[in-house]
């Protein structure tokens, strides 16, 4: 089993990009909170999108997108809570720049976020 603050810390050191918002967040927190990090204003969510807008391939955004399908639905509960409320249901709705990150999600990633959002 994998705790959401493992899963975190694999993130990071798998992308490294994403280490200084960490070290900032961390800092600022005091210590690692996995759903505030992934959270709306300049979160992990933020960053995916945003470098799949810039079509910005420093941070990796189809590998980070792999990486969640890989650790979603293994049985860790505190991992896949994170993934679907604070990153799925976070990402861009329709009429929104960015929506269509949506459709390079994972299969198993977007089978949950079809059930998040039917009509979306």
């Amino acid at each position: 089993m994998t705790t959401a603050t493992e899963f975190i810390q694999a993130l990071v050191n798998r992308f490294p990009a994403l280490r200084p918002d960490y070290d900032d967040h961390v800092e600022d927190m005091g210590e690692l909170l996995p759903h505030v990090i992934f959270g709306i204003g300049e979160g992990f969510t933020d960053r995916i999108v945003n470098a799949y807008l810039q079509e910005d391939d420093t941070l990796g955004w189809r590998s980070v997108l792999d990486f969640f399908d890989e650790y979603f639905d293994r049985g860790d509960r505190d991992v896949d809570e994170v993934l679907v409320t604070s990153f799925l249901d976070m990402l861009p709705w329709p009429n929104q720049p960015g929506h269509g990150l949506v459709d390079q999600l994972p299969r198993r990633l977007r089978t949950r976020f079809n059930l998040l959002r039917p009509a979306a």
